[in-house]
């Protein structure tokens, strides 16, 4: 197998976002939080945060969007006279003001949970929170279309994605963002959420080691290939929980809040993603055995579908 690991790292570093891009959003999202401890709004507040891909560093380019997370105080919002909390479309449509207020020229607009402020480089993901039982790393966000409060930990996230990268010798993160990148390439109706495709990561590698970027890309696809059953070339004793089968659908939220990341991929779209990954898998082995480096490149690109 020739040796291909360079020529990878640089396809990271071309799928990651900029030091531009990065230093935009930064100024964009610190500004924010700032002013929105501004003014009545700001005794509201007890903490913020970043949250999603750019806080995890697993983020591709270009950043399209930040999630801020906003943990509030309870009391700041009256609650319905049988509820300890306050109504979930309320919280949200009371941040979408103050955003409002302080970006007036800016779109600002209530989605299921969250509050988008569009800026001309960045959209900005503004989340509200609550703490459950004092516990900062365990948050319950609104869901407005459902009424209810929806059982998160995006610091558990972030810390686990650490672990893992530190545990693979830094291979994890740089993996995980070619991961996206050919999730992103596959046809709209062949994809799965980009969080699912992290997740799905993090629980094989977790687990199992990535002694190069090249045998961490083989060893991604195959655990997929074994989900559709097909022959493999690891023997995995554990499916860790994950199904993507016609049988069913299971990405478990390893932060233990007992989400399904996949619960809405219908089942066709679970099979033309295997049937990628398949692909994919076979077209790496088939980089193994390239007779030069440049055909070994080759394999890996088509297999990333790389342009």
């Amino acid at each position: 197998m020739w040796d291909c690991e360079a020529y990878l790292r640089d396809l990271v570093q071309s799928v990651e976002p900029s030091a531009t891009q990065k230093a935009a959003a930064s100024r964009s999202h610190n500004y924010l939080r700032e002013v929105l401890c501004t003014g009545q709004f700001g005794p509201r507040i007890r903490d913020s945060y970043l949250s999603g891909s750019y806080a995890r560093d697993t983020a591709i380019s270009p950043i399209d969007d930040v999630d801020i997370v906003i943990v509030v105080d309870p009391a700041g919002w009256p609650c319905r006279f049988w509820a300890d909390r306050p109504e979930p479309a309320r919280i949200l449509r009371s941040f979408a003001t103050a955003i409002r207020y302080r970006y007036r020229q800016s779109s600002v607009y209530v989605q299921r949970r969250s509050v988008r402020l569009r800026l001309y480089h960045l959209n900005i993901d503004v989340v509200p929170a609550l703490e459950i039982g004092g516990d900062s790393d365990r948050l319950e966000i609104p869901d407005a279309d459902s009424d209810i409060w929806i059982k998160t930990a995006p610091r558990v996230h972030t810390r686990i994605a650490t672990e893992v990268n530190l545990a693979r010798e830094g291979r994890f993160k740089p993996l995980v963002k070619l991961a996206k990148y050919w999730n992103t390439q596959l046809p709209q109706a062949s994809r799965l959420k980009s969080f699912a495709i992290e997740t799905i990561a993090a629980s094989v590698f977790r687990h199992v080691g990535i002694p190069t970027l090249q045998d961490g890309l083989r060893l991604f696809f195959d655990f997929l290939s074994a989900r559709a059953d097909e022959a493999v070339l690891y023997r995995w004793t554990q499916d860790y929980g994950i199904r993507l089968n016609g049988w069913g659908a299971q990405v478990p939220d390893l932060a233990g809040m007992g989400s399904n990341l996949v619960a809405t991929a219908a089942t066709h779209q679970r099979q033309r993603f295997l049937a990628h990954a398949i692909r994919s898998r076979d077209t790496l082995i088939r980089a193994d055995k390239a007779r030069t480096p440049e055909h070994a490149i080759g394999h890996i690109r088509t297999a990333l579908r790389m342009a």
